[in-house]
């Protein structure tokens, strides 16, 4: 159950990575539709979020080559959009995927996602 001081901390790493992060761009795959023309479904245009989020290296002696290889990045983001794996991540002109999320929660409130990418 959510508390006071859950909700706090959620406003806390908000303003916090608003003040010291960036807005990174959460590209989500449209939707399929039926196309009657096509006799086919077709995916829709992608969904272009706006997160708030700091995208820092993963630290060198975390690296194992498998779950985690090196140049794989850690976005930190604020809880206000939920991501998905098959989500991408935009950055420094460069197009990410998904490889882990990782819930920080506080009670039963998300805080923040640690969004692992790679090229």
């Amino acid at each position: 159950m959510g508390t006071a001081f859950s909700k706090r901390m959620q406003g806390v790493g908000t303003r916090l990575l608003s003040k010291y992060g960036s807005t990174v761009t959460l590209v989500r795959k449209g939707q399929k539709t039926w196309d009657p023309v096509l006799g086919e479904y077709v995916w829709g245009p992608d969904v272009v979020l706006p997160l708030k989020a700091v995208p820092v290296p993963v630290n060198a002696g975390l690296v194992n080559g498998t779950t985690i290889q090196a140049g794989d990045m850690m976005v930190k983001a604020d809880y206000s959009v939920v991501p998905k794996m098959d989500d991408k991540v935009r950055f420094s002109g460069e197009q990410w995927s998904v490889v882990a999320i990782e819930k920080k929660m506080v009670n039963d409130d998300v805080v923040a996602y640690f969004i692992q990418v790679r090229k």
